[in-house]
């Protein structure tokens, strides 16, 4: 586990303790400063489904004994083919775009924990613009990257580990790790 308060690779300090709300004001404020549009990024409304995106993903690519309480970290409960990797020459974010298909549109969940309870806040968008967002924040707790078809699942946790689940997604990684050994 890293030592708090954790610089991550690009420099950026990740402070122990930050409000909820600081933490979507900080993505939306991002959001401005890239000039991305809604079609680009944008935060799921208080009217959309989160409960049930999030329901679908737990059921879809989670395991747990207790259907009540569930785990803070997807990653420990996945029960679907896994693969991960902590060992690439570049941030984990650097990958995602060969990863993920530039034109689709993903649901990007941003884990975060406060007083020992944990939310995640959802957003819409594509992969670029994602990773622009992402490059910029400070690093939470877990960000997640899903197919709205929930096809897959991709993690990175707060160990700067790059994990996929579901579908052909494993396999991808497997072969983008494979490419970067040379």
């Amino acid at each position: 586990m890293k030592d708090y308060p954790f610089i991550n690779k690009n420099g950026k300090q990740r402070p122990q303790s930050k409000e909820w709300s600081d933490i979507r004001a900080e993505i939306m404020q991002l959001k401005t400063e890239l000039n991305l549009n809604d079609a680009e990024f944008r935060a799921l409304s208080a009217y959309e489904d989160h409960q049930g995106i999030e329901e679908t993903i737990y059921q879809t690519f989670c395991q747990f004994e207790d259907r009540r309480s569930r785990p803070t970290w997807l990653w420990l409960s996945f029960k679907q083919e896994v693969y991960s990797t902590d060992f690439l020459p570049e941030v984990p974010e650097s990958y995602l775009h060969t990863l993920i298909d530039p034109t689709e549109t993903i649901w990007l969940g941003a884990l975060d924990s406060m007083q020992e309870r944990s939310k995640i806040w959802f957003y819409e968008g594509q992969i670029l613009p994602i990773q622009k967002i992402l490059f910029e924040t400070q690093f939470f707790d877990e960000f997640y990257l899903v197919s709205k078809k929930y096809e897959w699942l991709i993690c990175i946790n707060h160990h700067d580990t790059l994990i996929a689940t579901g579908g052909e997604m494993p396999k991808r990684l497997k072969t983008l790790c494979g490419s970067l050994r040379g």
